[in-house]
Protein backbone atom coordinates (compact mmCIF):
# COMPACT_ATOMS: atom_id res chain seq x y z
CA UNK A 1 0.00 0.00 0.00
CA UNK A 2 1.13 3.16 -1.21
CA UNK A 3 0.49 6.85 1.06
CA UNK A 4 0.98 9.96 0.23
CA UNK A 5 2.92 12.28 2.82
CA UNK A 6 2.20 16.19 2.80
CA UNK A 7 5.26 18.04 4.10
CA UNK A 8 8.54 16.98 5.73
CA UNK A 9 8.78 13.87 7.61
CA UNK A 10 11.11 13.45 10.75
CA UNK A 11 13.58 10.47 11.16
CA UNK A 12 15.81 9.61 14.15
CA UNK A 13 18.74 7.76 12.20
CA UNK A 14 19.21 4.47 13.81
CA UNK A 15 21.71 2.44 11.27
CA UNK A 16 24.11 3.32 9.07
CA UNK A 17 23.10 3.78 5.64
CA UNK A 18 23.15 0.89 3.25
CA UNK A 19 23.20 0.91 -0.84
CA UNK A 20 19.91 -0.69 -2.35
CA UNK A 21 20.16 -2.94 -5.12
CA UNK A 22 18.01 -4.17 -8.07
CA UNK A 23 18.16 -7.95 -8.30
CA UNK A 24 17.14 -11.01 -9.90
CA UNK A 25 15.95 -14.35 -9.82
CA UNK A 26 14.36 -15.81 -6.27
CA UNK A 27 15.52 -17.71 -3.37
CA UNK A 28 18.87 -19.37 -3.80
CA UNK A 29 19.35 -17.80 -7.40
CA UNK A 30 18.59 -14.14 -6.58
CA UNK A 31 21.39 -12.18 -7.54
CA UNK A 32 22.22 -8.47 -7.87
CA UNK A 33 21.88 -6.56 -11.40
CA UNK A 34 22.47 -3.01 -10.23
CA UNK A 35 21.46 -0.53 -8.19
CA UNK A 36 18.55 0.87 -7.20
CA UNK A 37 18.03 4.52 -8.21
CA UNK A 38 15.76 7.33 -7.93
CA UNK A 39 13.33 8.93 -10.58
CA UNK A 40 16.04 11.14 -11.65
CA UNK A 41 18.31 8.25 -12.56
CA UNK A 42 20.63 9.00 -9.30
CA UNK A 43 21.50 5.29 -7.25
CA UNK A 44 19.89 5.59 -3.78
CA UNK A 45 20.75 3.81 -0.42
CA UNK A 46 18.54 3.07 2.81
CA UNK A 47 18.81 4.62 5.69
CA UNK A 48 16.78 2.82 8.62
CA UNK A 49 15.12 5.53 10.94
CA UNK A 50 12.62 6.18 13.21
CA UNK A 51 10.27 8.13 11.57
CA UNK A 52 7.53 10.63 13.05
CA UNK A 53 4.85 12.00 10.48
CA UNK A 54 1.16 13.10 10.58
CA UNK A 55 -0.14 9.79 8.33
CA UNK A 56 1.74 7.80 10.22
CA UNK A 57 2.54 8.50 13.71
CA UNK A 58 6.08 7.39 15.28
CA UNK A 59 7.36 4.42 12.86
CA UNK A 60 10.25 2.53 14.58
CA UNK A 61 12.44 0.69 11.95
CA UNK A 62 11.08 2.61 8.63
CA UNK A 63 13.74 2.75 5.41
CA UNK A 64 14.54 6.32 4.46
CA UNK A 65 15.25 6.04 0.96
CA UNK A 66 17.43 8.40 -0.63
CA UNK A 67 20.17 9.22 -2.35
CA UNK A 68 23.78 8.37 -1.82
CA UNK A 69 24.95 12.11 -2.03
CA UNK A 70 22.14 13.06 1.32
CA UNK A 71 22.43 9.25 2.89
CA UNK A 72 26.82 9.81 2.92
CA UNK A 73 26.67 12.52 5.20
CA UNK A 74 24.10 11.37 7.76
CA UNK A 75 25.20 9.79 10.93
CA UNK A 76 23.74 7.26 13.17
CA UNK A 77 21.61 9.08 15.94
CA UNK A 78 21.20 12.24 13.98
CA UNK A 79 17.70 13.13 13.72
CA UNK A 80 16.90 15.00 10.22
CA UNK A 81 13.76 16.43 8.15
CA UNK A 82 13.71 14.86 4.38
CA UNK A 83 10.89 16.11 1.79
CA UNK A 84 10.59 15.77 -1.87
CA UNK A 85 10.27 18.59 -4.80
CA UNK A 86 7.26 16.35 -6.15
CA UNK A 87 6.24 15.13 -2.39
CA UNK A 88 7.04 11.83 -0.10
CA UNK A 89 4.90 8.73 -0.02
CA UNK A 90 5.67 5.59 2.32
CA UNK A 91 4.97 2.34 1.68
CA UNK A 92 3.73 -0.31 3.51
CA UNK A 93 4.37 -4.05 3.13
CA UNK A 94 3.72 -7.01 4.92
CA UNK A 95 7.38 -8.43 6.44
CA UNK A 96 7.96 -11.92 8.53
CA UNK A 97 5.72 -12.89 11.46
CA UNK A 98 2.58 -10.63 11.05
CA UNK A 99 5.20 -7.67 10.61
CA UNK A 100 4.79 -4.62 8.66
CA UNK A 101 7.77 -2.43 6.65
CA UNK A 102 7.47 0.73 5.66
CA UNK A 103 9.78 2.84 3.27
CA UNK A 104 9.70 6.33 2.56
CA UNK A 105 10.40 7.53 -0.70
CA UNK A 106 11.00 10.79 -3.09
CA UNK A 107 13.79 11.97 -0.57
CA UNK A 108 15.39 15.07 -2.60
CA UNK A 109 16.20 17.05 0.51
CA UNK A 110 17.39 16.66 3.27
CA UNK A 111 18.29 18.91 6.34
CA UNK A 112 19.87 17.47 9.98
CA UNK A 113 17.50 18.79 13.18
CA UNK A 114 19.45 17.77 15.78
CA UNK A 115 21.71 15.06 17.58
CA UNK A 116 19.30 12.90 19.31
CA UNK A 117 21.07 11.88 21.81
CA UNK A 118 22.41 15.48 22.67
CA UNK A 119 18.06 16.35 22.39
CA UNK A 120 17.02 13.83 24.78
CA UNK A 121 20.07 14.45 27.47
CA UNK A 122 18.75 18.31 27.44
CA UNK A 123 15.07 17.16 27.56
CA UNK A 124 16.10 14.87 30.87
CA UNK A 125 18.00 18.00 31.94
CA UNK A 126 14.75 20.04 32.12
CA UNK A 127 12.28 17.31 33.36
CA UNK A 128 12.58 18.56 37.23
CA UNK A 129 9.58 16.27 38.68
CA UNK A 130 10.87 13.76 41.29
CA UNK A 131 11.69 10.20 39.77
CA UNK A 132 9.15 7.29 40.01
CA UNK A 133 10.02 3.93 42.11
CA UNK A 134 9.08 0.45 41.05
CA UNK A 135 9.96 -0.75 44.42
CA UNK A 136 6.28 -0.13 45.62
CA UNK A 137 4.31 -3.30 46.94
CA UNK A 138 0.90 -4.04 45.15
CA UNK A 139 -1.91 -5.01 46.49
Amino acid sequence: MDIKLAGEVLGWVTKEARERSVYSGRGDNRVVTGRECDANGAAVSGVESVIISDALGVTPGATVVMPDTLAADVPVGTVVAVSGSNGLSARIVGGDYGSTRVSIFGVTDLRVVADGAKLLRDAAAKHTTPARSGTGGQA
